[in-house]
């Protein structure tokens, strides 16, 4: 390998931010690009102005910047195919092909496989019509998880108490002309994500988080793709982690008999419901946006040097385990309820790296305004959990706009160890 490589990460969001952060400082970068542009304000990161999806400007982007190495970290672009399309032109890309990851895009598609690997999952109908979907919902039991295929967003995705409930958002969703609806019964318990790097054929794990999916304190209101986390997770045991590696060995076996093999990083969510009991809820295509900061924190490992060798096929000979410190990590997502909101305190938090952006405007006077929805994540770290709440609790109430709205019980009721 070089010892300096140009790498060009494609996103623009959280996730992106947080991998940008990770590797600006690593010994082994030269130049390092993001695509398409500002996701992190750093004089260390060069935006290229590129859509995520725009394979052939892409492309010819990394011919022109002498890259060596591609990063995709966003669902678009992978829906893409960016993976088979640079591989086609010769160039190094670290990432699941379309073929390997739509068991993590598609929830359809993950449900199902999920099923044929024999994995403990929730029971769950795909539907194309309403009356079909109205049918099932008689002999459900309740509460159920209704969502579309491909859901980015909480519109797109409601946790249903009751059938009145069930059948109103249905409507909602057929009245838009979705189809293949999933519908699966909801698994309650402790929600947590292992994620995994994986060069198709052996998969090492980098870290075990605590998943916060409800928008409202005590796991209320609105059911969303993450709303905080932490980690390490202390109450996922050690039976549940290996019983969580064999279904990820699994899954690899399966992808490479169809010759997709699946390389990159991939997170398995699932749900403890008892004593090493858990069921597993999906697949993650890469880092979310929501604990993105959470899983890199925990790695002192070169991450470059692991891509390469995921690429190269040097994987499995080079790495038994992924070289980990022992800090706590806890992050939290900042939801706006406006948009266009002037957003005052990021001066005032003591280090501008422990925040991610997710959806949100920069002005040309050097503003940052508000877009309805999750904003950024704010992400602390210390050597106990407890003083890493605390040091993120105390850098929120920095911050402020009109109408901000975050967790404010993130590493308390699922936390019982320190």
């Amino acid at each position: 390998m070089k010892e300096k490589l140009n790498i060009l990460i494609v996103g623009n969001s959280g996730a992106a931010s947080a991998l940008c952060k990770k590797l600006y400082n690593s010994p082994n970068i030269g130049k390092l690009y993001t695509a398409p542009g500002f996701c992190v304000p750093s004089d260390n990161v060069i935006p290229a102005d590129i859509r995520e999806d725009d394979l052939t400007g892409l492309l010819k982007f990394t011919v022109e910047n002498n890259i060596d190495l591609t990063i995709p970290t966003s669902a678009k672009a992978l829906k893409s195919d960016i993976v088979s399309f640079f591989l086609t032109n010769g160039q190094n890309i670290f990432g699941p092909t379309l073929n390997a990851c739509q068991i993590a895009l598609n929830k359809n598609f993950g449900k199902k496989f999920l099923y044929k690997i024999h994995a403990q999952t929730s029971k769950f109908g795909i539907f194309d019509k309403l009356q079909q979907a109205e049918e099932y919902l008689r002999t459900a039991n309740f509460p159920v998880t209704i969502k579309s295929s491909e859901h980015n967003n909480t519109e797109d995705m409601l946790v249903c108490p009751t059938t009145a409930l069930a059948r109103e958002f249905l409507d909602n969703l057929f009245s838009k002309n979705e189809t293949g609806i999933l519908i699966e019964e909801y698994t309650c318990g402790h929600t947590f994500t292992i994620y995994y790097i994986t060069d198709g054929y052996s998969a090492i794990p980098i870290s075990t988080i605590a998943n916060y999916k409800f928008m409202e304190d005590g796991d209320g209101g609105i059911y969303t793709n993450g709303m905080g986390c932490f980690a390490p997770d202390y109450k996922v045991s050690e039976i549940i982690s290996s019983r969580v590696q064999n279904i990820v060995r699994n899954t690899l076996k399966a992808l490479d008999k169809k010759g997709s093999p699946y390389i990159g990083i991939i997170g398995v969510e699932c749900t403890i419901t008892g004593e090493d009991k858990f069921y597993v809820n999906e697949f993650k295509p890469f880092l979310q946006d929501y604990d993105a900061s959470v899983v890199l924190n925990s790695i002192d490992d070169n991450l470059i040097k692991i891509f390469m060798a995921c690429i190269d096929g040097l994987f499995a000979d080079e790495y038994e385990e992924i070289q980990q410190n022992n800090l706590n990590s806890i992050s939290a997502v900042v939801y706006s309820r406006h948009n266009n909101k002037i957003i005052q305190g990021f001066d005032n938090i003591e280090d501008i790296e422990n925040i991610d952006f997710i959806n949100l405007k920069h002005t040309t006077d050097d503003k940052y305004l508000t877009i309805k929805g999750n904003v950024f994540t704010l992400t602390r770290n210390a050597s106990t959990l407890t003083r890493a709440k605390k040091y993120l609790y105390e850098d929120l109430e920095q911050i402020h706009f009109d109408g901000i709205k975050y967790r404010k019980d993130l590493g308390g009721s699922k936390c019982y160890s320190q």
